[in-house]
């Protein structure tokens, strides 16, 4: 009998892909990055890269926070679903949403892991710590080859706010970034300013460059 190869499908809301990505590679980002900014309306905000891809983990995204006035939820929707899509197209996970705020939490997260002795076991100091920042996401649900996978924070209330954007309320630092530093992982470094002349080489050093 023969088996059959399962097609490969990862759908994130209105965007989906059957071909897999490669982590964060620094020649792939700079292609995504010179269509990236050709898209309408990308002169109304800034865009920062955050998280892991900074930090030189073993990441499969880059992540991306949005800072700027909302004057058309229809230009930020299209801003946010052509940013994903363009990452399928470089063969990159591109993890963008807009926040309230400027991903300024780095700081924090090293002054909670220098009093890591005065935090009790359960976390309860760190999970009531913090700010509270609006986050707007081009999805509610992702698939990937039919299996439903974990989005967003664990907010109670996920609110549709046109078609294809939905906006959450988000304690920062997140349960995942508190389990992170509980483990001895920090943040060392800041988000970077994404401009239309930043070169990915410089910043970030892929996996592929460090075998």
């Amino acid at each position: 009998m023969i088996m059959r190869e399962r097609k490969f499908e990862y759908i994130k809301g209105p965007v989906k892909t059957n071909i897999p990505w490669f982590r964060p590679r620094e020649s792939l980002l700079n292609k995504w990055k010179e269509d990236f900014f050709n898209i309408k309306g990308i002169d109304k905000y800034k865009f920062w890269i955050c998280g892991g891809v900074l930090e030189e983990w073993e990441t499969w995204d880059t992540d991306i926070t949005i800072n700027g006035e909302i004057k058309c939820y229809k230009e930020l929707e299209n801003i946010i679903i052509s940013a994903t899509q363009l990452g399928f197209k470089h063969r990159q996970l591109i993890d963008i949403n807009w926040a309230d705020a400027p991903p300024s939490l780095y700081p924090l997260l090293s002054e909670h892991h220098s009093r890591e002795s005065t935090i009790s076991p359960n976390g309860t100091a760190w999970a009531n710590s913090g700010a509270i920042v609006s986050i707007i996401s081009g999805c509610c649900e992702i698939f990937k080859n039919g299996k439903k996978l974990p989005c967003g924070s664990s907010a109670k209330e996920v609110v549709q706010i046109s078609d294809f954007l939905w906006q959450r309320s988000q304690r920062n630092p997140s349960k995942k970034q508190i389990e992170r530093i509980k483990e001895g992982i920090i943040y060392k470094r800041q988000p970077i300013l994404l401009t239309a002349d930043l070169d990915f080489n410089e910043i970030i050093h892929s996996t592929d460059k460090r075998r």
